[in-house]
């Protein structure tokens, strides 16, 4: 069975900003209090993993990670490395200009979408996260990372993606896609949710309406 809690991490309602999660351990904001860090091991059932990365609290916009891996941006700090190293964590610095990896990103351990910026290191991303690794647009934007959500059961996007771009991310991932906002009409989901296989973390400001379509994507869809 697939959790789903409202929750706020000290008052920031962008919740996927602060956190990437997988199945096995999540990177997390190391300056949010023990109460966020404790409801987030309770719905994800994760290791819990505290660390800036390229020296940001907003860890969600400069990493991505799959079950295989995480990526880095080329100005990760040499202590944040140490912290995932200890915690025995694959990951690899991606030698491009972009840093914000985690807004052009979407992955999962079935398949990846990235951003056409990030075209010039499709074979690293395929060797790190070991699916295969396709361009795209969602809502006609580069942002793939924060504008969706996936995990290995469920796919939420952006509440003006395209027919087009669902029926592709759809074949992508081979999940049905739904669309979406949450915090009251914020359509970037990837950068408010956090969720893996386990659980669904959505803010506090997200609405009834809001909750039910996150919950029939990511949700109500998991076997």
């Amino acid at each position: 069975m697939v959790n789903i809690r409202r929750i706020g991490f000290d008052g920031d309602s962008n919740l996927g900003l602060h956190a990437v999660t997988t199945d096995e351990f999540c990177i997390i904001d190391p300056g949010l209090s023990k109460k966020c860090y404790r409801e987030a091991e309770d719905v994800l059932e994760t290791e819990i993993v505290k660390t800036t990365v390229a020296g940001s609290s907003m860890l969600g916009i400069f990493c991505a990670a799959n079950r295989n891996g995480v990526v880095l941006p080329r100005n990760a700090e040499e202590i944040e490395k140490d912290v995932l190293k200890k915690a025995g964590l694959n990951f690899k610095i991606l030698d491009t200009k972009q840093t914000a990896l985690g807004n052009l990103i979407l992955v999962n351990n079935r398949a990846c979408v990235i951003s056409e910026r990030l075209e010039d290191v499709k074979d690293d991303l395929e060797e790190l996260f070991q699916v295969p690794v396709h361009v795209g647009k969602v809502a006609g934007k580069d942002l793939v990372g924060s504008s969706s959500v996936v995990t290995n059961r469920g796919l939420l996007s952006h509440r003006d993606t395209t027919e087009a771009e669902m029926e592709f991310l759809e074949d992508i991932f081979g999940l049905e896609c739904g669309r979406g906002t949450v915090n009251f009409g914020v359509p970037f989901v990837g950068a408010c949710i956090v969720a893996n296989d386990s659980g669904v973390l959505v803010s506090e400001d997200t609405t009834g309406p809001e909750l039910g379509r996150v919950e029939q994507a990511l949700v109500l869809q998991s076997k």
